[in-house]
């Protein structure tokens, strides 16, 4: 890894819990260090890129056992960036200023 990415090992089973997990990046991202793009393997290895004045970021792990594409672009409309999957989930994130947004009552 370079100097501005760093890679997290079993991310996942690490900070167990979908919330704790959230919680986990938007600390992280908090730091400078956000995750871009999750992909098929970030469950098992996670990387997350160092921005030097990163937004403050929401982020949220869809609950929703079946996405739809017309919620996903509504989601979009709203300001939600998709950024990948994890553990088979997808992952959301909306930079924010002032209170914490939320996702579907989450």
């Amino acid at each position: 890894m370079t100097g501005d990415t760093r890679a997290w090992w079993l991310g996942p089973l690490r900070v167990r819990g979908t919330e704790r997990l959230e919680v986990w990046f938007e600390d992280q991202a908090s730091r400078g260090w956000v995750a871009e793009h999750l992909g098929f393997l970030s469950a098992v290895r996670l990387v997350l890129h160092h921005r030097v004045d990163p937004p403050r970021y929401r982020y949220v792990i869809d609950p929703r056992r079946f996405p739809d594409v017309v919620e996903d672009d509504l989601l979009r409309a709203a300001g939600w960036e998709e950024v990948g999957t994890l553990g088979g989930k997808d992952v959301w994130r909306a930079p924010y200023e002032g209170a914490r947004p939320d996702l579907l009552g989450h």
